[in-house]
């Protein structure tokens, strides 16, 4: 399909003339039909069907047709861009999630090793130990690094918070 020059057509629809377009056979005897802008025959001996598609192809027609497709074109870039940021958002979030998702891996087998730890206090007949107790007893399994950085940014925001 050839390539359409649209500023081309736009400035050849806006430099013709404007009026009322028209197709109609001038007499009986005939040989084809006429273009006319108001009064004047500006096309002669025509078929019909091309007559009638020069007068209703005018150049009020053909502005307004290339009107609707600059503005089409013009939504079409706009959501084009709002695709661009939801994929970037979509890609951020992805990138949020499988964060995330490593987080509870690690608060999964921290988790873990504190209920093995708990279970095994409670195998040595320490109930209800203190943390002193506890610390004697643990081990370095027992460490709660992702725990102990989650309490301490919620003890550093109350200190924040209170503190205002």
């Amino acid at each position: 399909m050839s390539e359409i020059n649209y500023q081309a057509l736009r400035e050849a629809a806006e430099k013709a003339t404007w009026g009322d377009w028209d197709s109609y056979k001038p007499h009986r005897g005939a040989r084809g039909y006429e273009v006319r802008l108001s009064s004047q025959a500006i096309a002669q001996h025509v078929l019909k069907n091309n007559a009638e598609f020069i007068a209703a192809f005018n150049p009020k027609v053909a502005l307004a047709l290339l009107d609707e497709r600059e503005k089409n074109q013009q939504y079409i870039k706009l959501r084009d861009q709002e695709n661009e940021d939801i994929a970037l958002t979509v890609g951020k979030l992805r990138v949020e999630l499988e964060a995330e998702k490593q987080m509870a891996k690690v608060l999964f087998m921290e988790n873990a090793r504190l209920k093995s730890g708990i279970a095994g206090l409670i195998h040595l007949g320490i109930r209800y130990a203190d943390v002193e107790v506890m610390k004697i007893a643990g081990d370095a399994q027992l460490s709660t690094p992702c725990t102990d950085s989650i309490i301490n940014s919620i003890a550093t925001g109350i200190r924040i918070n209170g503190g205002e």
